[in-house]
């Protein structure tokens, strides 16, 4: 009897408090708050770096309290070594998260020598560690609760850091016999992180400090940070992250305007386009592949194989990514669950994109994704009886095979008309021109229609287009065409529709 009491007691405190309690914890309070939820592997990852973390400041402050605070001969060399440590620890913390890619750009092989007053822009917690691990000389601005901190604050104030409370104007003269001993002053001008990556007004303290001491400044460049760190979260993700030097600015240069005011507005300014430049260059699909699995996590292990293997085959969307401006009014039709919506979006926030999908279950989960915002959204409803606005772009991906003849040229002659002036179109299906070709494309969906069943028919036989049928139809509504073939073994041809 005692064994079926306990047991029967195990099961309901498993199922009853268990299982809600780990559901909770490791995904609806984190989407709440638009975190990703947890895995495995990122709960294992994100545990060993804050230990080791933990484990290795303990022995840096022990190490500080006996180089800095016990040790009464060589106080400089003594505070130089403390300061090499510490440079010792930041980096070794940011190399051990072996999880994510760390690339350090310099051309101009910047030693940080003369000293200088260095800006950065501020987006994540590891924005500290991916600094001060660049040189051992430096003397940062902190947070007055970091400087107060029980467990930080004796770290930072045996290195001679300085809260930000303090002001750098009552400083001057403590800083300028640190900047005589070869230290630089490492500032984040925003003053507090931008999870979203967006660099904001940048404060005058910096650029005054650079004026009074004479100092050349040094702007450096972060990216990354804010996606594998985000601010107020604890799960480290795989993103990769870049430090970029630029050209210091010399101390009298104009070039930046006149005095700290002016100063901080145009480097401010001219830092925002550089990194401007950076987004262009990493911010490729590929770059947000990670944030698009986590959109789609515990959404069921089928979606999220076909959602893996599908995005992989079309190489993340980047074709259309290419295609589609940076800011426009997408219309995606026959957008299924969302999946290139979404990277589009993630890609450029610019972009305000509709999908519409007469399947209600994939509409669902599309809707039902942690990302959703109001610059995206989801219908359930047939594409001729959805009330079409006007838009800069409208997809039909791989969907009018499911149409038939005449509900095809209905629906193009539709979108034809309500295409904004300059915008496009882009029709991407099996062109039955190509008839050898076309056979592996008749495959394809017989997988995905019968086998596998991830796409619904209305019963009807799949109907697909003809090239030419597109082109002249195209012709008739003064629509320019051009096309592009991209595929060795389906006859898929992206036609790409464009309203003079």
């Amino acid at each position: 009897a005692l064994v079926s009491i306990i047991g029967i007691t195990s099961v309901a405190v498993i199922s009853q408090v268990l299982i809600p309690f780990l559901f909770d914890f490791i995904i609806t309070r984190r989407v709440k708050r638009k975190f990703a939820p947890w895995t495995f592997f990122s709960l294992f990852i994100s545990l060993f770096a804050f230990s080791y973390f933990m484990i290795a400041g303990f022995i840096v402050l022990v190490m500080g309290f006996i180089l800095v605070k016990l040790n009464p001969l060589f106080k400089r060399q003594s505070r130089y070594l403390y300061h090499s440590l510490l440079m010792i620890f930041n980096r070794s913390i940011v190399y051990i998260m072996f999880n994510f890619k760390k690339r350090i750009i310099n051309p101009l092989n910047e030693r940080l020598k003369p000293p200088v007053v260095l800006v950065a822009n501020h987006q994540s917690f590891l924005d500290i560690l991916e600094i001060t691990m660049l040189h051992p000389k430096l003397i940062m601005f902190i947070k007055q609760d970091v400087f107060d901190s029980p467990l930080m604050g004796p770290v930072v104030r045996m290195a001679g850091y300085y809260p930000v409370t303090s002001g750098g104007e009552e400083s001057v003269d403590t800083l300028r016999d640190k900047v005589k001993e070869g230290y630089s002053i490492f500032i984040f001008p925003e003053g507090t992180r931008r999870p979203d990556g967006v660099i904001t007004r940048f404060h005058k303290g910096a650029f005054l400090l650079a004026e009074k001491l004479g100092l050349d400044i040094q702007p450096v460049l972060l990216h990354g940070t804010s996606m594998t760190l985000t601010k107020r979260d604890l799960l480290l993700k795989n993103s990769p992250t870049t430090v970029k030097y630029l050209p210091r600015i010399k101390f009298g240069d104009k070039t930046f305007g006149n005095g700290y005011a002016e100063q901080a507005k145009l480097v401010g300014k001219y830092m925002r386009q550089e990194y401007e430049q950076v987004r262009a260059e990493i911010e490729k699909p590929a770059y947000f592949r990670e944030q698009l699995i986590y959109n789609y996590l515990y959404k069921g292990p089928v979606l999220e194989w076909y959602m893996r293997i599908k995005t992989k085959l079309e190489n993340n969307y980047e074709l259309f990514d290419e295609l589609v401006p940076r800011q426009a009014e997408i219309l995606d039709i026959g957008c299924g669950y969302g999946f290139m919506d979404y990277m589009l979006h993630f890609v450029s926030s610019s972009r305000t994109i509709t999908g519409i999908d007469y399947d209600a279950e994939k509409i669902a989960t599309a809707n039902h994704c942690y990302h959703k915002n109001n610059k995206i959204n989801f219908y359930a409803t047939d594409a001729m009886e959805f009330e079409f606005l006007n838009y800069d772009v409208i997809i039909l991906a791989d969907m009018l095979h499911y149409l038939q003849p005449d509900q095809q040229k209905a629906l193009i002659e539709k979108c034809f008309r309500h295409t904004n002036k300059g915008g496009i179109i882009i029709i991407r299906d099996g062109n039955k021109d190509l008839s050898e070709r076309h056979k592996g494309t008749k495959l394809t969906e017989f997988f995905s229609t019968r086998l596998i069943g991830f796409n619904k028919t209305s019963g009807e036989k799949l109907s697909f287009l003809s090239g030419n049928f597109v082109r002249q139809l195209a012709a008739l509504n003064n629509f320019d065409c051009r096309e592009i073939d991209n595929t060795r073994f389906t006859s898929n041809i992206v036609f790409v529709l464009k309203k003079p």
